[in-house]
């Protein structure tokens, strides 16, 4: 990977030095405005080389990637169907080469962006089809699924039995009152944020009925569409108003719960306008596992807040844990019994093995190069943090760091980015904490050494004791760089400190913000 990172106290444009740069994608957070460019090369973009800029009040951030090339033996079809044709470069070992960028879905509805040579090879390709390897008013649901509501493990009643139901399962289901539309003296199935529709075989009509009663058990056709239908829209919901992030997923998404012709997968399709979700029917129905529902809708919600930035092993393997983070939280919003395990009625079983979050694996013992399991290292270390800090707090911090994803960064980088998010929402509250979970994890080395849990949340300064403008550490420190900003990020102070305490200068009265080494807590002065 190639990362250069500049931090800017002030604003200036990157456009210097006689490089241009085309826009990708631009989306804007609660803290900051978020932009991916390629740069320009005879006016035209050179499509595996990205600057992705984050600006933040007074400072900016600017991390420049390359990804490698990933040929395809594949051609175009007269089958496929052509979204978008562009003209440009891709970079080889510093050589141009021009090619056609050119978006397609294919007969079995995948989607991909050939880059195509003069000779007509494709010599690079992306996928837009996130999928999970078997992943899944007034209506019932599972809630969030049968296994969690009963306190069950798979097996004697609880089973898929070919998708019929018992009265075992009957008894898990809940009826519950959800956003649909009425139009032309039919209730359908959409509201803001969310379409039931049929995009994708097997040929299912979307349900519609002149009565606003949607009660099906899971035998019955219907039952996945209202399922999706209600947990989609309360996670969205709790995105949009419990944690405050108004402007993610800014469009209605087309979801398709009966499709990919009744194979165990489902997907995330980024190509198409407005993109789409599909949900397969192999083994246990996707749609009827809410943690399928919302791994799913995770991806878009990433592709929502980092437009552009999904390339490269390590980012891949992060959305993918990404995804399983928020099937385990809302699980645990919904009902706390084995939340931290992943697909709990979809996998775990005989049609595959599922996934968990509750293990010790780390960084440091390198990856599987399997993004599936590989994501499950990400999705532990954002559930570590969840464990650490308060609830919605971490949520916040977590969504708020994706806004700031950029292509070939690692689960390195990803860290930073969530520590920079709680400095800029919470004034560094938690990043001690992030700090200490990250080293335990072997997501990060650096400053690592001595430090511990108990280190951390000792970490006091007291100016009560100490009256004369001095600081005052529990625990001492060598050679370490100590920084005091204003709460507007303005850098007032910065020194080694060698020892416990340090003479600062006389300031006005009010909340700073002290950095030693990578640690950062809010202090007050007083005069």
């Amino acid at each position: 990977m190639k990362t250069i990172a500049f931090l800017i106290s002030f604003i200036v444009s990157f456009f210097s030095f006689g490089q241009k740069y085309t826009l990708i994608h631009s989306t804007k957070s609660l803290i900051g405005n978020h932009s991916i460019y390629h740069p320009l090369f005879d006016g035209m973009p050179v499509f595996n080389q990205f600057l992705k800029q984050n600006i933040f009040n007074r400072e900016i951030q600017n991390f420049y990637s390359e990804i490698e090339l990933t040929p395809l033996n594949r051609k175009l079809f007269s089958s496929d169907t052509i979204l978008k044709v562009k003209s440009g470069f891709l970079n080889k070992n510093g050589t141009l080469i021009p090619v056609s960028a050119i978006t397609i879905i294919d007969i079995k509805g995948k989607s991909y962006t050939l880059y195509i040579n003069q000779k007509r090879k494709t010599i690079h390709h992306l996928s837009h089809n996130l999928n999970l390897k078997d992943t899944t008013i007034s209506g019932t649901v599972f809630y969030p699924d049968p296994l969690s509501s009963s306190g069950k493990a798979y097996g004697g009643d609880f089973i898929d039995n070919n998708n019929k139901t018992n009265i075992y399962l009957n008894d898990e289901l809940r009826e519950v009152n959800l956003t649909a539309s009425f139009k032309d003296s039919l209730f359908l199935l959409e509201n803001k944020h969310l379409k039931i529709v049929n995009q994708s075989s097997p040929d299912i009509q979307p349900t519609a009925k002149t009565t606003s009663k949607f009660n099906f058990n899971r035998s019955e056709t219907g039952f996945e569409e209202i399922n999706a239908l209600y947990h989609i829209t309360r996670f969205a919901e709790y995105l949009k108003d419990s944690i405050g992030f108004k402007d993610i997923m800014n469009y209605q998404i087309a979801v398709d719960v009966y499709a990919l012709n009744g194979n165990d997968q489902s997907e995330f399709i980024n190509s198409t306008s407005p993109p789409r979700l599909n949900f397969g029917q192999g083994g246990v129905d996707d749609a009827e596992d809410a943690d399928v529902l919302i791994h799913e809708y995770a991806h878009a919600v990433s592709h929502s807040a980092a437009p552009g930035s999904l390339q490269g092993y390590e980012r891949l393997a992060m959305d993918e844990g990404f995804g399983d983070y928020w099937a385990a939280v809302y699980s645990k919003i919904l009902n706390e019994f084995n939340y931290k395990e992943i697909f709990n009625w979809d996998g775990h079983n005989e049609f595959w093995e599922g996934r968990s979050l509750d293990h010790e694996r780390t960084y440091e013992e390198g990856l599987e190069g399997n993004k599936y399991i590989d994501g499950e290292l990400f999705a532990a270390m954002l559930m570590d943090i969840r464990d650490n800090v308060e609830d919605t707090t971490a949520d916040k911090i977590i969504l708020q760091s994706v806004y700031s994803w950029y292509p070939n960064m690692t689960f390195s980088d990803a860290i930073e980015q969530i520590m920079k998010a709680d400095t800029l929402l919470n004034n560094a509250e938690n990043s001690g904490t992030i700090l200490w979970l990250a080293c335990k994890r072997g997501f990060l080395t650096k400053n690592c050494e001595n430090i511990s849990k108990t280190n951390i949340w000792n970490l006091e300064i007291d100016y009560s004791m100490l009256n004369q403008g001095i600081l005052s550490l529990t625990e001492p420190i060598n050679n370490e760089s100590v920084k005091i900003f204003t709460v507007e990020g303005k850098l007032i102070f910065s020194t080694i400190l060698n020892g416990k305490e340090l003479q600062l200068p006389k300031y006005s009265s009010g909340i700073y913000i002290l950095q030693i080494g990578t640690l950062t807590k809010k202090i007050i002065l007083k005069n």
